[in-house]
């Protein structure tokens, strides 16, 4: 989970579901599940999804109850069907996303979609089928939060390696190739969410690859 504050306060994707680490995550904060606005899913993958939701009284809940939940059109579309034709494929779509459709918490975007002056999504396909990462800030001083696409630091040097879980990985590599192209000579910090820590640098060329550099003040 990582939090963004810009006037609202946003989460982007809320991860795996452990319910007694929710609360402690926001608190060196002063927020609850109350005060969040906004959750940005960059995909639905089981591991960026599973706090989507809570089990009360028997029944999936927005762990967020006062929080819009923002998605990829074709994301979701992709996955939804996905779970009509085998739900037991996708469980994590039965309790961590129809339950956001059916309490009308959903907001359905483009992956190119852009929120305000201060946050817009980035689309980064191939690890899934309309993924998208999210800029946050100013020219000169933002972060890109890469959701999955890329997850490990040899996604840098090798930028056309792939995942096993991937929908399509000679895409993903092309993305990534795109993305490090963009931003390799920018101080934008990347917050990588698979990367062990420290999960945050900036991003230079390396030989034909790239290279994440310590984040400098």
């Amino acid at each position: 989970m990582i939090g963004v504050q810009v006037r609202t306060h946003h989460v982007v994707d809320v991860v795996h579901r452990e319910a007694h680490r929710r609360q402690p995550l926001l608190e060196p904060v002063g927020l609850t599940v109350n005060d969040i606005d906004y959750v940005m899913c960059t995909h639905l993958h089981t591991d960026h999804v599973g706090w989507n939701t809570k089990l009360e009284n028997g029944r999936w809940v927005p762990t967020f109850p006062k929080a819009k939940y923002i998605m990829a059109d074709r994301e979701l579309e992709h996955w939804t069907a996905r779970q009509k034709d085998n739900p037991d494929s996708v469980p994590w779509i039965t309790d961590s996303v129809l339950p956001i459709i059916a309490a009308k918490r959903a907001q359905i975007v483009k992956s190119d979609f852009t929120f305000n002056d201060q946050v817009q999504f980035i689309p980064t396909p191939g690890h899934t089928i309309d993924h998208f990462s999210v800029l946050v800030g100013r020219a000169g001083a933002d972060a890109l939060i890469t959701g999955d696409m890329i997850h490990s630091p040899l996604q840098g040097k090798y930028p056309e390696l792939g995942m096993m879980a991937d929908y399509d990985s000679p895409q993903a590599g092309k993305t990534r190739r795109k993305i490090f192209d963009r931003f390799c000579e920018e101080p934008t910090v990347m917050c990588a969410t698979h990367f062990p820590a420290p999960s945050t640098g900036r991003v230079r060329r390396w030989g034909d690859g790239f290279k994440f550099v310590e984040q400098n003040p």
